[in-house]
């Protein structure tokens, strides 16, 4: 019987021979997704995004999994606990990790104008009238085509630390290709807007508000003297950040990101 180590909203995760990894999704996962997750996984391994290769798919009491190399690490979120001191530098090993992906190219992945513009269909996005949805998709193919690698779900539960500070970015099944002004921009909403951990206590959001500015902080500077964007091309992208993560239905977030959106609809298109 394979050892079962970690449980997400998705999937289990088992240790296999070979010192791999089997990320075993939930039968009422749709297939669709764990395949997309495969070919964005590969191709991150192949473009040097990551150091977490991948091998096959396989199928278990009619489950959906994955194949791939184990990491032996704990996520950033989890680092502190083990070393408080940490979350001095962790911002800046977030920056230095988003570094080399969006120096990183591919065609193989999916537009994100694209994937943004078959998010309007969905129901999450309902939000918004017929009229509004055909002037961002409009906005939106207006913008200028982009093979630069964003993995849209950057955050510090996404990053992998092992025993030397080497850090390794995991769970690309929403990655997609495009400007990454977009993915700055989903950034600057993470660190100020986005839910913290559900079910804490007041005092304890207090504890990781504070957390998360100071990394966000960490964050920015670094990524800025790294790689230098402007904010008014970060601007230029928001709606398509904002709509993305609006998408996911977050109910803590859903007022807010939608006024956002709808003023954006406004200002740009």
């Amino acid at each position: 019987m394979n050892e079962k180590f970690a449980r997400g909203r998705s999937s289990e995760a088992f240790k296999v021979e070979g010192n791999k990894v089997l990320k075993l999704f939930f039968e009422d996962y749709p297939e669709e997704y764990a395949k997309k997750e495969f070919k964005n996984t590969k191709v991150a391994y192949e473009t040097g995004c990551t150091k977490m290769k991948v091998y096959e798919m396989v199928k278990q009491d009619n489950r959906n999994g994955i194949i791939m190399d184990y990491i032996d690490g704990i996520s950033q979120n989890d680092m502190p606990t083990k070393n408080p001191l940490y979350i001095f530098k962790g911002g800046k090993d977030l920056a230095r990790c988003h570094q080399r992906v969006h120096s990183k190219k591919s065609h193989d992945l999916v537009d994100v104008r694209e994937m943004v513009c078959e998010m309007l269909e969905e129901e999450t996005l309902n939000v918004l009238t017929n009229e509004e949805k055909d002037k961002v998709k409009k906005y939106v193919m207006s913008l200028p085509e982009d093979d630069t690698i964003i993995h849209l779900d950057f955050h510090t539960g996404n990053v992998l630390v092992d025993g030397n500070g080497e850090c390794t970015v995991i769970d690309w099944m929403t990655a997609a290709r495009g400007n990454r002004a977009v993915e700055v921009a989903m950034m600057e909403f993470l660190f100020s807007e986005a839910e913290l951990f559900p079910g804490s206590s007041k005092l304890q959001l207090v504890f990781y508000s504070g957390v998360r500015g100071m990394i966000g902080k960490q964050y920015f500077k670094l990524y800025q003297q790294l790689m230098p964007i402007s904010s008014e091309e970060i601007d230029k992208y928001r709606i398509l950040a904002l709509i993305i993560r609006r998408s996911w239905g977050i109910e803590f977030e859903r007022e807010n990101l939608t006024n956002k959106i709808k003023n954006l609809i406004k200002k740009y298109c």
